[in-house]
């Protein structure tokens, strides 16, 4: 019998997506700009998104859930949410998601190129990574690993790692404000991105061997004041 995998996302400010997969093929996928409304609608949203498929809380085997980086609020709802419920439903194991790799696949389960995404760390930094679509059935790979970096950091951990910085797609659900903190031609053009629940299910698809106990779960938060 093939396994669910219920994903929730509320890692950025104003998204919510959630993402349903039955073996590996994505079911449906919910993505909702609900901004702080999140703790109060998180629960009869899961409901209702289960429900449309004639599932409930305890047909699923796996919860997924980003841990960040990302907005206080959002994570803080997102991870004691997925909590609650993989302990109602017997303590089911929680696969943990980076906001960044997520960000980053909504794009490489369509290109070929490789992906960084930003998210604004403040302080003169964002948060970022190099990600490299993998072979078919394989995670993504990560010669850049994910932290904060200012433009100079950046740019080296991507000359270090061999990457040609043209041929990257550089992608960020805030293009206007982390390419403020850029100039000249690196990064280059900044595609907006913003979460999606098919692109969250799938990377935890690919990472069920990463799953830990509900109460080990941990979220990394922004440090900025101005985001959570």
């Amino acid at each position: 019998m093939s396994q669910h995998i219920l994903s929730i996302n509320c890692s950025n400010a104003r998204w919510t997506t959630l993402g349903l997969l039955n073996g590996t093929a994505v079911s449906g996928e919910m993505n909702l700009e609900l901004g702080k409304r999140q703790s109060s609608i998180l629960p009869s949203l899961v409901d209702f998104f289960l429900g449309t498929f004639s599932l409930r809380v305890d047909d699923v085997d796996f919860f997924a859930v980003v841990t960040g980086p990302g907005s206080f609020t959002g994570l803080k709802v997102a991870v004691a949410f997925t909590q609650f419920l993989a302990w109602a439903s017997g303590e089911k194991p929680i696969i943990p998601l980076s906001s960044l790799e997520c960000l980053a696949y909504t794009m490489l389960d369509r290109s070929k190129q490789p992906v960084c995404p930003l998210l604004w760390a403040g302080g003169g930094k964002v948060y970022s990574a190099l990600f490299i679509p993998g072979a078919a059935g394989e995670a993504p790979k990560e010669p850049v690993p994910p932290k904060a970096y200012d433009r100079e950091e950046l740019l080296e951990a991507l000359l270090v790692s061999g990457t040609e910085v043209q041929d990257v797609l550089f992608l960020s659900d805030t293009p206007e404000k982390c390419g403020r903190l850029f100039s000249g031609s690196f990064p280059g053009p900044v595609e907006t991105a913003s979460p999606r629940g098919a692109a969250d299910v799938l990377l935890a698809g690919l990472y069920k061997h990463r799953a830990i106990p509900p109460g080990a779960v941990t979220a990394q938060y922004f440090r900025d004041p101005d985001i959570g």
